[in-house]
Protein backbone atom coordinates (compact mmCIF):
# COMPACT_ATOMS: atom_id res chain seq x y z
CA UNK A 1 0.00 0.00 0.00
CA UNK A 2 2.80 2.33 0.99
CA UNK A 3 4.22 1.77 -2.48
CA UNK A 4 0.96 2.68 -4.14
CA UNK A 5 0.63 5.79 -2.05
CA UNK A 6 4.06 6.94 -3.03
CA UNK A 7 3.83 6.06 -6.73
CA UNK A 8 0.12 6.14 -7.67
CA UNK A 9 0.62 9.27 -9.82
CA UNK A 10 3.23 7.39 -11.84
CA UNK A 11 0.95 4.40 -12.16
CA UNK A 12 -1.90 6.55 -13.39
CA UNK A 13 0.44 8.32 -15.84
CA UNK A 14 1.72 4.95 -17.08
CA UNK A 15 -1.84 3.74 -17.66
CA UNK A 16 -2.70 6.94 -19.51
CA UNK A 17 0.42 6.66 -21.65
CA UNK A 18 -0.36 3.06 -22.45
CA UNK A 19 -3.86 4.10 -23.52
CA UNK A 20 -2.50 6.86 -25.69
CA UNK A 21 -0.03 4.48 -27.28
CA UNK A 22 -2.83 2.02 -28.04
CA UNK A 23 -4.92 4.78 -29.60
CA UNK A 24 -1.94 5.97 -31.66
CA UNK A 25 -1.35 2.41 -32.87
CA UNK A 26 -4.93 2.10 -34.12
CA UNK A 27 -4.97 5.49 -35.91
CA UNK A 28 -3.42 4.23 -39.24
CA UNK A 29 -5.97 1.42 -39.34
CA UNK A 30 -8.80 3.89 -38.78
CA UNK A 31 -7.40 6.20 -41.43
CA UNK A 32 -7.24 3.34 -43.99
CA UNK A 33 -10.78 2.29 -43.16
CA UNK A 34 -12.03 5.85 -43.65
CA UNK A 35 -10.15 6.13 -46.95
CA UNK A 36 -11.72 2.90 -48.15
CA UNK A 37 -15.21 4.09 -47.20
CA UNK A 38 -14.53 7.44 -48.89
CA UNK A 39 -13.50 5.69 -52.11
CA UNK A 40 -16.67 3.62 -52.01
CA UNK A 41 -18.80 6.75 -51.60
CA UNK A 42 -16.91 8.49 -54.40
CA UNK A 43 -17.29 5.50 -56.70
CA UNK A 44 -21.01 5.24 -55.98
CA UNK A 45 -21.48 8.92 -56.89
CA UNK A 46 -19.25 9.15 -59.97
CA UNK A 47 -19.86 5.70 -61.44
CA UNK A 48 -23.20 4.57 -60.19
CA UNK A 49 -24.45 1.16 -61.19
CA UNK A 50 -26.93 1.50 -64.02
CA UNK A 51 -29.32 -1.24 -64.95
CA UNK A 52 -29.47 -1.83 -68.75
CA UNK A 53 -32.64 -1.03 -70.64
CA UNK A 54 -34.67 -4.04 -71.65
CA UNK A 55 -34.22 -4.99 -75.34
CA UNK A 56 -36.57 -3.29 -77.81
CA UNK A 57 -39.09 -5.55 -79.49
CA UNK A 58 -38.37 -5.26 -83.25
CA UNK A 59 -40.72 -8.00 -84.36
CA UNK A 60 -43.08 -5.67 -86.24
CA UNK A 61 -40.19 -3.78 -87.85
CA UNK A 62 -38.65 -7.01 -89.12
CA UNK A 63 -42.00 -8.08 -90.52
CA UNK A 64 -42.31 -4.81 -92.46
CA UNK A 65 -38.78 -5.17 -93.85
CA UNK A 66 -39.63 -8.65 -95.08
CA UNK A 67 -42.64 -7.24 -96.91
CA UNK A 68 -40.51 -4.51 -98.52
CA UNK A 69 -38.21 -7.17 -99.98
CA UNK A 70 -41.08 -8.27 -102.22
CA UNK A 71 -42.71 -4.99 -103.30
CA UNK A 72 -46.11 -4.91 -104.90
CA UNK A 73 -45.95 -4.55 -108.69
CA UNK A 74 -48.39 -2.09 -110.20
CA UNK A 75 -49.03 -2.68 -113.89
CA UNK A 76 -49.53 0.88 -115.10
CA UNK A 77 -48.68 0.07 -118.73
CA UNK A 78 -51.10 -2.82 -119.16
CA UNK A 79 -54.13 -3.14 -121.40
CA UNK A 80 -56.25 -0.91 -119.19
CA UNK A 81 -56.82 2.70 -120.20
CA UNK A 82 -56.66 4.41 -116.80
CA UNK A 83 -53.15 5.72 -117.45
CA UNK A 84 -53.01 4.74 -121.12
CA UNK A 85 -55.75 6.44 -123.14
CA UNK A 86 -56.25 4.86 -126.53
CA UNK A 87 -54.89 7.14 -129.31
CA UNK A 88 -56.56 7.49 -132.69
CA UNK A 89 -54.96 8.60 -135.92
CA UNK A 90 -56.49 9.93 -139.09
CA UNK A 91 -55.54 8.34 -142.37
CA UNK A 92 -55.05 10.49 -145.49
CA UNK A 93 -58.56 9.48 -146.61
CA UNK A 94 -60.04 10.89 -143.39
CA UNK A 95 -60.70 7.50 -141.77
CA UNK A 96 -60.00 7.34 -138.01
CA UNK A 97 -58.03 4.29 -136.90
CA UNK A 98 -57.75 3.09 -133.32
CA UNK A 99 -54.15 2.36 -132.36
CA UNK A 100 -53.81 -0.97 -130.56
CA UNK A 101 -50.02 -1.16 -130.26
CA UNK A 102 -46.99 1.11 -130.22
CA UNK A 103 -46.85 4.19 -132.36
CA UNK A 104 -44.20 6.67 -133.46
CA UNK A 105 -40.72 6.29 -131.98
CA UNK A 106 -41.89 3.31 -129.89
CA UNK A 107 -42.85 1.47 -133.07
CA UNK A 108 -39.56 2.21 -134.81
CA UNK A 109 -37.26 -0.75 -135.48
CA UNK A 110 -33.66 -0.95 -136.67
CA UNK A 111 -33.72 -3.82 -139.14
CA UNK A 112 -30.07 -3.68 -140.27
CA UNK A 113 -26.84 -1.71 -139.90
CA UNK A 114 -24.29 -1.50 -142.73
CA UNK A 115 -20.65 -0.39 -142.46
CA UNK A 116 -19.60 2.46 -144.72
CA UNK A 117 -16.07 2.26 -146.09
CA UNK A 118 -13.43 4.57 -147.43
CA UNK A 119 -11.66 2.87 -150.35
CA UNK A 120 -8.40 4.19 -151.84
CA UNK A 121 -7.38 2.59 -155.13
CA UNK A 122 -4.48 2.86 -157.56
CA UNK A 123 -6.14 2.89 -161.00
CA UNK A 124 -3.43 3.36 -163.63
CA UNK A 125 -0.18 4.98 -164.67
CA UNK A 126 -0.65 8.12 -166.79
CA UNK A 127 2.39 8.99 -168.96
CA UNK A 128 2.89 12.70 -169.71
CA UNK A 129 5.36 14.66 -171.79
CA UNK A 130 7.84 16.66 -169.77
CA UNK A 131 10.56 19.18 -170.67
CA UNK A 132 12.71 18.29 -173.68
CA UNK A 133 10.20 15.65 -174.74
CA UNK A 134 11.02 13.52 -171.71
CA UNK A 135 8.40 11.14 -170.40
CA UNK A 136 7.05 11.74 -166.94
CA UNK A 137 4.49 9.72 -165.06
CA UNK A 138 1.43 10.48 -163.02
CA UNK A 139 -0.63 7.97 -161.11
CA UNK A 140 -4.41 7.89 -161.11
CA UNK A 141 -5.73 7.62 -157.53
CA UNK A 142 -9.41 7.29 -156.63
CA UNK A 143 -10.93 7.74 -153.16
CA UNK A 144 -14.51 6.57 -152.51
CA UNK A 145 -16.28 7.51 -149.28
CA UNK A 146 -19.46 5.50 -148.96
CA UNK A 147 -22.41 7.45 -147.65
CA UNK A 148 -20.77 10.85 -148.04
CA UNK A 149 -23.22 13.66 -148.83
CA UNK A 150 -20.69 15.34 -151.14
CA UNK A 151 -17.43 14.37 -152.83
CA UNK A 152 -18.30 10.69 -152.38
CA UNK A 153 -15.87 9.83 -155.19
CA UNK A 154 -12.71 11.76 -156.04
CA UNK A 155 -10.10 10.90 -158.65
CA UNK A 156 -6.83 12.64 -159.40
CA UNK A 157 -3.75 12.00 -161.52
CA UNK A 158 -0.92 12.65 -159.06
CA UNK A 159 2.86 12.87 -159.18
CA UNK A 160 5.15 12.26 -156.21
CA UNK A 161 4.91 15.13 -153.74
CA UNK A 162 1.52 16.37 -154.95
CA UNK A 163 -1.18 17.06 -152.35
CA UNK A 164 -4.78 16.87 -153.49
CA UNK A 165 -7.67 18.02 -151.32
CA UNK A 166 -9.76 15.13 -150.03
CA UNK A 167 -7.23 12.56 -151.26
CA UNK A 168 -3.99 13.38 -149.50
CA UNK A 169 -0.35 13.43 -150.57
CA UNK A 170 1.43 10.98 -152.86
CA UNK A 171 4.53 10.41 -150.75
CA UNK A 172 6.39 7.79 -152.79
CA UNK A 173 6.12 4.98 -155.32
CA UNK A 174 7.36 1.41 -155.00
CA UNK A 175 9.14 0.11 -158.09
CA UNK A 176 9.97 1.62 -161.49
CA UNK A 177 8.14 4.86 -162.37
CA UNK A 178 6.56 3.38 -165.49
CA UNK A 179 5.09 0.41 -163.63
CA UNK A 180 5.26 0.78 -159.84
CA UNK A 181 4.13 -2.06 -157.64
CA UNK A 182 2.43 0.30 -155.19
CA UNK A 183 1.84 3.87 -154.10
CA UNK A 184 2.55 5.28 -150.64
CA UNK A 185 -0.09 7.88 -149.72
CA UNK A 186 -0.52 10.14 -146.69
CA UNK A 187 -4.28 10.60 -146.22
CA UNK A 188 -5.86 13.83 -144.92
CA UNK A 189 -6.00 12.35 -141.40
CA UNK A 190 -2.17 11.89 -141.62
CA UNK A 191 -2.34 8.11 -141.75
CA UNK A 192 0.09 6.52 -144.19
CA UNK A 193 -1.17 3.71 -146.43
CA UNK A 194 0.14 1.65 -149.33
CA UNK A 195 -2.12 0.71 -152.23
CA UNK A 196 -1.57 -1.48 -155.27
CA UNK A 197 -3.63 -2.10 -158.38
CA UNK A 198 -4.58 -5.50 -157.02
CA UNK A 199 -5.22 -4.47 -153.41
CA UNK A 200 -6.92 -1.13 -152.63
CA UNK A 201 -6.88 0.24 -149.10
CA UNK A 202 -10.21 0.04 -147.26
CA UNK A 203 -11.47 0.87 -143.77
CA UNK A 204 -14.81 1.49 -142.03
CA UNK A 205 -15.49 5.21 -141.56
CA UNK A 206 -19.16 5.18 -140.51
CA UNK A 207 -22.36 3.15 -140.41
CA UNK A 208 -25.79 3.43 -142.02
CA UNK A 209 -29.02 1.89 -140.71
CA UNK A 210 -32.22 0.56 -142.22
CA UNK A 211 -35.23 1.80 -140.21
CA UNK A 212 -38.80 0.59 -140.29
CA UNK A 213 -41.91 1.88 -138.51
CA UNK A 214 -45.40 0.39 -138.61
CA UNK A 215 -47.38 3.48 -137.55
CA UNK A 216 -46.87 5.91 -139.09
CA UNK A 217 -45.60 3.83 -142.00
CA UNK A 218 -41.89 4.39 -142.67
CA UNK A 219 -39.23 2.38 -144.47
CA UNK A 220 -35.94 4.25 -144.67
CA UNK A 221 -32.80 2.66 -146.02
CA UNK A 222 -29.21 3.68 -145.23
CA UNK A 223 -30.03 6.37 -142.66
CA UNK A 224 -26.83 8.17 -141.66
CA UNK A 225 -25.79 10.63 -138.99
CA UNK A 226 -27.49 13.97 -139.63
CA UNK A 227 -30.41 12.56 -141.60
CA UNK A 228 -33.90 13.74 -140.55
CA UNK A 229 -36.58 11.19 -139.71
CA UNK A 230 -40.25 12.20 -139.86
CA UNK A 231 -42.73 10.13 -137.86
CA UNK A 232 -46.14 11.73 -138.22
CA UNK A 233 -45.89 15.18 -136.67
CA UNK A 234 -42.61 14.39 -134.87
CA UNK A 235 -39.22 15.05 -136.44
CA UNK A 236 -36.07 13.27 -135.26
CA UNK A 237 -32.43 13.67 -136.21
CA UNK A 238 -30.07 10.71 -136.46
CA UNK A 239 -27.35 11.54 -133.93
CA UNK A 240 -25.25 8.36 -133.70
CA UNK A 241 -25.02 5.16 -135.73
CA UNK A 242 -22.57 2.48 -134.62
CA UNK A 243 -22.25 -1.21 -135.35
CA UNK A 244 -25.25 -2.21 -133.19
CA UNK A 245 -27.34 0.84 -132.20
CA UNK A 246 -28.93 3.98 -133.57
CA UNK A 247 -29.51 7.10 -131.45
CA UNK A 248 -32.18 9.58 -132.51
CA UNK A 249 -32.96 12.99 -131.02
CA UNK A 250 -36.38 14.60 -130.94
CA UNK A 251 -35.95 17.93 -132.72
CA UNK A 252 -38.56 19.61 -130.51
CA UNK A 253 -37.75 18.25 -127.02
CA UNK A 254 -34.08 17.28 -127.62
CA UNK A 255 -34.82 13.96 -125.89
CA UNK A 256 -32.69 11.10 -127.21
CA UNK A 257 -33.76 7.52 -127.97
CA UNK A 258 -31.38 4.61 -128.58
CA UNK A 259 -32.56 1.65 -130.62
CA UNK A 260 -30.70 -1.65 -131.02
CA UNK A 261 -30.55 -3.48 -134.30
CA UNK A 262 -33.02 -6.38 -134.24
CA UNK A 263 -30.30 -9.03 -134.47
CA UNK A 264 -28.45 -7.41 -131.49
CA UNK A 265 -31.37 -7.54 -129.03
Amino acid sequence: MEFLKKHYEKLILSVVLLGLAAVAATLPLKVNQEKAREEERKSSLLSPKVNPFPPVDLTTNKAILEKVKTPIHFDIAGKHNLFNPVPWVEKPNGELVKIQGNVGIDALHVTAIHPLHMVVSFDEVVPTTGPNNTTEYKYQVTVIREGAARDAKQSRAMYVGLTAGGIGTLKDIQGPPENPGGLVLVLPDRSEVTVTKEKPYSRVIAYAADLNCTLPALDKKNAKVGDPLILGTDVYNVKVVDDSTVTLQDKRTQKQFTKKVESAK
